[in-house]
């Protein structure tokens, strides 16, 4: 199984705990996001069996990176950036809707019967949000209904078939949704680490799935270290809980970025940093030594599948076709 979780705004840059979070803070799974050796880890793994890449968010494109236009390239192996000729923040362009709703990484593998899920669970009035203005919402809602699956809910939330946005369910109770009550069992505190040890039987029957974290961009935005300690002490504890029951000759975890931002809080912009990647498990290596951009991720899945039409599709993709 792959689990792919993705950290919107999360950059690799050298040891300053005086601008980067990392530095300061993490002490396991994220630490060398910091430029903190893998030698001094609180890992319940080798750390020498997990790589840390840095990746390229520009693509070819001079400018910041943005959101838009690296998870197009993060989840169809597309360079949104090469296509459009810039970089494009918020919600996905036209074009970038196009290609997102042809070459869906999670689109593709269940097209050819890789059984594969966004898990994230959304609240109603979200849900609303999605029918009623489908033009304005994120890239990964758009690969998850590209495919042709649901995106998740509250119900499927309780029947533990997906996981919610900050891992814990504290932001939950704040959101003053009117569907949750008092007592409600959906606003009780998660533990990020049983969570994270939970992962791999719970959604053992899929092949691929994937999550999305995008606190750690707003944390970068607001400069706020609080936040930033919380959240990088939630994750950590969330990683180190799928590192303890992941079978790494089986299973595979990749983690992405789309741009750097959080390991920067000396500023609120995002950062022309390289986007972190980190593999660790079965194929990581090849992996490892094939990406160097945001758009490598997705091929290197299609060849742990054995997918050579859609890798040949990914790459001879009308797309780029048009814009050389």
């Amino acid at each position: 199984m792959i689990f792919y979780v993705f950290l919107d705004g999360v950059g690799i840059t050298n040891y300053d705990p005086n601008t980067n979070p990392f530095s300061r803070f993490a002490k396991g799974f994220l630490a060398p996001l910091g430029g903190i050796s893998k030698n001094d880890l609180d890992l319940p793994i080798p750390a020498t069996n997990i790589h840390y890449l840095k990746t390229d968010a520009h693509m070819g494109v001079p400018g910041l990176p943005q959101s838009a236009t690296g998870q197009t390239a993060l989840w169809t192996g597309i360079p949104g950036p090469k296509v459009l000729g810039r970089h494009v923040s918020g919600f996905p362009t036209i074009t970038l809707r196009k290609i997102i709703a042809k070459y869906s990484m999670i689109k593709v593998l269940n097209e050819n019967g890789i059984l594969s899920d966004f898990l994230n669970c959304f609240s109603p009035p979200y849900l609303k949000h999605v029918e009623e203005k489908p033009k304005l919402v994120s890239a990964s809602t758009l690969v998850q209904l590209a495919s042709g699956r649901p995106l998740k809910n509250f119900e499927d939330l309780r029947s533990e078939r997906g996981l919610y946005m900050d891992l814990t369910h504290e932001i939950m109770g704040t959101l003053g949704i009117d569907m949750l009550k008092d007592g409600d069992p959906l606003l009780e505190k998660r533990d990020p680490y049983l969570l994270g040890t939970k992962c791999f039987q719970r959604f053992s029957h899929y092949q691929l799935t994937l999550y999305e974290y995008f606190l750690t961009d707003k944390v970068g935005h607001a400069m706020d270290w609080e936040k930033a300690e919380k959240v990088i002490h939630n994750l950590e504890l969330f990683f180190k809980g799928l590192l303890t029951t992941m079978d790494p000759k089986k299973d595979l975890l990749i983690v992405s970025s789309d741009h750097g931002n959080m390991e920067d809080l000396s500023q609120k912009n995002h950062t022309e940093n390289p986007a972190a990647t980190i593999l660790y498990g079965k194929d990581a290596d090849r992996f490892a030594e094939n990406i160097h951009s945001l758009a490598d991720i997705v091929p290197e899945v299609y060849k742990t599948f054995g997918l050579e039409q859609a890798l040949h599709n990914t790459h001879t993709n009308e797309f780029l076709v048009e814009t050389n």
